[in-house]
Formats: C-alpha cells, structure tokens, sequence
C-alpha cells in the first residue's frame, strides 16, 4: 500500500508550480504587448509620414505652372520625324516629359554621417 504522506508534497507543489508558470508567462505576454504596440506605432508614423509626403508633392504639382501652348502644340500633333531613333529623343529630353518633370522627388537628400576618426 502507498503512503499518505508522499502525496502531500506532491499535491502541494502543484499549485506553486502552475503559479510560477503563470507569472513567468505573463511577463513574457505583457513584453510582447508592449514591442507589438511599439511596432504598430512605428507603423503609424511611417503612413502618417507617407501621407504628408504624398500632400506635399500633391501640392507642388498643383502649384507648377501649366505647359506652354507650343509644347503642348508639338506633343499633340508631332511632325514627321526625319531622323528617328536614339540621337532625336537624346535631342529633345526636356520636351518629352514636359507635363510630368519635377523639380525634386519631395523627399529631402540623404546625409551619410560618418563618426570622427579616433587615433
């Protein structure tokens, strides 16, 4: 016949035992919490940082000045090309893509920064 009094021990650690991994584990579930709300943040502000970006070019197009008459003219109605190929459309880059050239791309240049040397 088994003893009592091993069980004892037994049925007493049991409950520790779940207690300690339910706290273990919740720390582990409120970190994760924490680095997802952090990343759906970083999220955010990335679309939100998009959004301007995409405002601000919305805006630079509407402020440009609308095409000339006479580029317009000529892209409607081209003239019989005489000399086709790479050296008439290397001749004329400007008046190809009038109604679409930018000043910049909207966003600003990108700095390398380098660390002062250390001797």
């Amino acid at each position: 016949m088994i003893n009592p009094l091993w069980l004892i021990p037994p049925l007493a650690l049991l409950p520790c035992g779940w207690f300690a991994a339910a706290r273990h584990y919740q720390r582990k579930i409120v970190v994760l919490q924490s680095l997802l709300q952090a990343a759906r943040q970083t999220t955010a502000d990335h679309a939100n940082q998009a959004r301007r970006q995409i405002g601000q070019l919305q805006a630079e197009l509407a402020a440009r000045p609308p095409m000339p008459a006479a580029v317009r003219d000529k892209r409607a109605n081209p003239a019989p090309a005489e000399a086709s190929g790479p050296a008439q459309a290397q001749a004329e880059p400007d008046t190809v893509f009038a109604a679409t050239a930018m000043m910049s791309d909207g966003f600003p240049q990108t700095m390398v920064m380098r660390p002062g040397s250390r001797r």
